[in-house]
């Protein structure tokens, strides 16, 4: 290592930015490569910050505690980025019936989950009712950051070759069940895991009395979650209507006007956080909303390959961050309680409680079963945690961010190699179906 600091080239400032610069690229070519093989963009970037924390980086190893509201603004950033993403390349029309299995994931699915991760992290983990509460709050949601490798293509692509622009005369893979699922399930549930995230606040708090449930129940449910839909709503229509309207005369002032999809971004969810909604509701609605005004106007395409590429340049990055992090010693102190929770999580909790959110759905078994399984954790969860401990000190928070941490490298490693087989399966099923 003093080998190493006394070269000019591995200086840390130039280190980093040559290990950024390498995220950035994985993240831009190798989902394309790579969906095909049992390894994912995410597992790459791993890597490659596991790598970069050999290097003397004057990283802090106490930073993730630290910097809390740094992290949780960054985190934030990169969510709401990726669920305007998430929802602009859908195409299916939102109806209740078309919609039946994302709806039975949030109702069944995502309730099942809290209740049981929390169950598992007061009774096996040992921690208090309220910070149990806040790790099944904070683990449950799936996240849109992560899992972009398996949810659908881009606005109207459909099997689309990205280089040569032919059809590949597959079945449409922007539209099979387990894909449309994962992807609009990791939009809306990442806004409904903020109001059991407040009650954990609530409960560390001053304690939970019905006069409070019911505050909650109307504050945090009712009032939050409609406002979010409301200005989703009009403000993705606003949009479609003005957006799609502009006069774009020259290639750059088309691909300039990708813009527009990172500014209603921003604009959505800061008009929805300042009257005090869901912002992430209203991102992911108006994303959704805009996407179905004039559904074939190749503005879309624009739209969503612009706001793609910032969310991947976020994800690289952070990813690239967290490899660093556990490189430098992060979960040296991870105990077999925590990993057996982890374990709980990955394997038992989010499978079992899919299955049973899914029963009666009429979905082929295998379909059930992936939908179940591929319920990745990730960058959503951390925001949520570092929301929830900047606004109360939890008893035992150390130990979430630990359960956390590693859930998110379960999450990456497991469902990264199991995820692209799993897909390629169903593929080639509905291929020999057809």
């Amino acid at each position: 290592m003093e080998f190493l600091e006394k070269l000019e080239f591995f200086g840390p400032y130039k280190t980093l930015l040559l290990f950024i610069g390498l995220a950035i690229l994985a993240a831009t070519y190798l989902p394309r490569f790579l969906s095909s093989y049992p390894v994912s963009m995410p597992m790459v970037v791993l890597g490659l910050g596991l790598i970069a924390s050999i290097f003397p980086l004057n990283v802090d190893p106490d930073l993730i505690y630290s910097h809390t509201w740094l992290l949780e603004h960054v985190t934030e950033l990169a969510v709401i980025i990726a669920l305007m993403e998430a929802g602009l390349k859908i195409d299916r029309l939102f109806e209740w019936k078309t919609w039946r299995i994302p709806w039975r994931l949030l109702s069944i699915t995502m309730l099942l989950t809290i209740f049981l991760i929390g169950i598992t992290g007061w009774w096996i983990g040992g921690l208090l009712p309220a910070t149990a509460l806040l790790l099944g709050a904070v683990v449950a949601p799936t996240d849109p950051v992560l899992a972009s490798d398996i949810q659908v293509a881009g606005p109207n692509q459909g099997a689309r070759d990205e280089e040569s622009g032919k059809e590949e005369h597959e079945p449409n893979r922007a539209e099979d069940e387990v894909r449309f699922s994962l992807t609009s399930e990791a939009g809306l549930n990442d806004g409904l895991a903020f109001p059991f995230t407040y009650l954990a606040i609530f409960l560390a708090g001053a304690g939970l009395s019905q006069e409070l449930i019911w505050s909650w129940v109307a504050t945090h449910v009712v009032y939050k979650i409609g406002i979010g839909v409301s200005i989703g709503y009009f403000g993705g229509w606003l949009a479609g209507k003005y957006l799609l309207t502009l006069p774009a005369y020259s290639d750059h002032s088309k691909a300039i006007s990708g813009l527009s999809s990172l500014a209603l971004t921003l604009i959505l969810y800061g008009i929805t956080e300042l009257v005090a909604g869901y912002g992430f509701i209203a991102v992911f609605v108006g994303a959704l909303t805009l996407r179905r005004y004039d559904p074939d106007h190749l503005k879309h395409s624009n739209l969503h390959s612009f706001i793609d590429k910032v969310q991947r340049i976020l994800t690289s990055c952070l990813i690239l961050a967290f490899g660093i992090v556990l490189g430098l010693g992060f979960l040296v102190d991870v105990t077999v309680v925590e990993i057996i929770i982890t374990v709980l999580i990955v394997f038992f909790i989010r499978p079992l409680s899919g299955i049973v959110g899914l029963i009666g759905s009429k979905l082929p078994k295998k379909e059930i079963w992936a939908i179940s399984f591929l319920g990745l954790r990730g960058i959503g969860s951390l925001y949520y945690f570092f929301y929830a401990i900047n606004i109360h000190d939890f008893e035992g928070k150390n130990s979430v961010l630990t359960i956390l941490m590693l859930t998110i490298l379960f999450s990456i490693i497991i469902h990264g190699f199991l995820g692209p087989l799993i897909m390629k399966h169903l593929d080639s099923r509905t291929r020999q179906l057809s």
